[in-house]
């Protein structure tokens, strides 16, 4: 029977592992992929990285990184879910996956640049519900949404 450490040196021995550093010398090539829990990304993350809880990644992640062949930089807190995430996007068919050694933490220490994203309140969530499970909305679009300053109302 494995154990859990033997489960993450499994998945470790078929991914790439990359310093945080190399990342952040090459945003512009990169798409980060943030598979920490929400009330983790919301007390910070890396700018323009996308957030795809890891339980919701299996799930979610062809709506919100369709481009099978883009490179992605998963990072989680510590490194661990972000190695099984690797994983399972070069399962689901992700063909440039790297996982970033020792995670947000490791970033943070570092001195890389991070920021403590907007977020929606709780309420907000429960409210708009339905329009953050659309991949053309989102969390990103609905905070759109909620920023405009027009209403439209139709008359049939």
């Amino acid at each position: 029977m494995s154990t859990p450490r033997d489960l993450l040196n499994a998945a470790k021995s078929e991914i790439r592992e990359i310093d945080p550093h190399e990342v952040a010398a090459r945003l512009d090539h990169y798409t980060l992929l943030d598979v920490r829990e929400p009330d983790e990304h919301e007390q910070g993350a890396v700018p323009g990285a996308v957030h795809v809880a890891r339980g919701n990644l299996e799930f979610s992640i062809e709506g919100r990184l369709p481009d099978k062949n883009a490179p992605i930089a998963v990072y989680c807190a510590g490194g661990v879910r972000s190695a099984f995430a690797a994983k399972t996007l070069q399962d689901l068919g992700y063909t440039d996956v790297v996982s970033i050694i020792g995670g947000f933490n490791k970033w943070k220490d570092e001195g890389l640049a991070w920021d403590t994203p907007r977020t929606m309140t709780q309420d907000q969530r429960i409210r708009y519900h339905r329009h953050l499970l659309l991949p053309e909305v989102g969390e990103s679009g609905q905070m759109r949404l909620l920023d405009s300053k027009v209403l439209l109302l139709g008359a049939g």
